[in-house]
């Protein structure tokens, strides 16, 4: 696969040549509330079945630094394709790469980006977003006439869960990752005799490892990021004309009917507060899956085991933003090893 560094400027840069970001209107009530009421029907409500079918008063003791262990875990799941996770000068060849690579060709041809003003864009992609997510539920927001959602009185919108009940939940439905971990860094399974050991001397080592310098400060680099993944959504909803005044005037009478609609009932934002929260609520199928391995977790670890923090997250992270999202902008890898590359 070609490096990003082949990639000329000019073809990067005419990716993204549609003049003036344009000023839509906020997204309307009704629209995101059509999208959050089908899942606050109590036969769909999350936190009343997490509240009715998850006893963790049954589980063995998880308090082993399960949050951020858990965190690790799925940080190191997300890189494990793209970083070798199991060969840590390797890895810090590659942190070194991936840093240059952005300052000697990502940036160069795409920083400009960065200078776009943020919330016209955000609140465009926000729009792309509920289109998308109501398409998925069958609704095409272009066509209807009247507020889609049933007309049912949702009976109340409290939430279902304590704040404990929520925590171990959530360590529960990480469980997987975390035995998961071992084998993504080449060690013994979680379990076995000094398997948490050899565990904890790879985070310890991958603690000590510093995140290489750049010349472009982490925020911008975000920024590019988030960029990048807005214009993505907001093509994949209105195609690649999203920005002509043809279909940006479309989605405005879009906008204007939509915000037309009665809403279904006098509080929505005691609705939306809900559907947030309801959003972050792990599955009962992870949650399944966390109960069926917390037994060998918990016996795996000592109570008192704390994993170290790893300097080198935000910078992983920072990569792996940049990595989804250049793969949209030039629809090739960015950080790929090639023979040619300065990096």
């Amino acid at each position: 696969m070609s490096c990003f560094c082949t990639v000329p400027a000019d073809s990067a840069r005419n990716r993204f040549n549609w003049g003036i970001m344009p000023v839509l209107p906020t997204a309307p009530l009704t629209m995101k509330l059509a999208l959050a009421i089908p899942g606050m029907q109590p036969a769909s409500r999350l936190d009343m079945k997490i509240a009715s079918g998850f006893q963790p008063e049954t589980l063995p003791n998880l308090d082993f630094g399960g949050g951020p262990l858990g965190q690790i875990a799925m940080m190191l799941s997300l890189m494990s394709g793209t970083f070798a996770l199991d060969d840590l000068p390797k890895l810090e060849m590659q942190m070194e790469q991936a840093a240059n690579s952005i300052a000697r060709n990502v940036w160069p041809r795409l920083g400009w980006l960065t200078t776009l003003k943020m919330q016209p864009l955000v609140n465009y992609a926000l729009v792309a977003r509920l289109v998308l997510d109501l398409q998925a539920l069958g609704i095409d927001p272009f066509v209807v006439d009247t507020f889609p959602a049933s007309s049912s009185t949702i009976p109340n919108f409290g939430f279902a869960l304590s704040p404990l009940k929520l925590r171990m939940a959530k360590i529960v439905a990480g469980l997987p990752t975390i035995m998961q971990m071992s084998e993504m860094l080449d060690l013994p399974p979680l379990g076995d005799p000094g398997a948490v050991s050899a565990l904890n001397n790879r985070l310890q080592g991958m603690a000590s490892l510093a995140p290489p310098s750049l010349i472009i400060p982490m925020p911008l680099l975000m920024k590019l990021a988030m960029v990048l993944e807005s214009l993505a959504k907001i093509e994949e909803a209105f195609g690649p004309d999203a920005f002509s005044p043809a279909k940006l005037g479309r989605i405005e009478t879009m906008l204007s009917m939509w915000r037309g609609f009665q809403l279904p009932f006098p509080t929505p934002e005691l609705a939306l507060a809900l559907n947030a929260k309801l959003d972050l609520l792990p599955t009962m199928e992870d949650i399944r899956l966390g109960e069926a391995v917390a037994g060998q977790t918990a016996g795996a670890f000592a109570a008192n085991f704390a994993p170290p923090k790893l300097a080198i997250g935000p910078f992983l992270n920072m990569v792996l933003a940049l990595h989804a999202s250049l793969q949209f902008a030039i629809d090739m890898e960015p950080f790929d090893m090639c023979g040619s590359c300065s990096c």
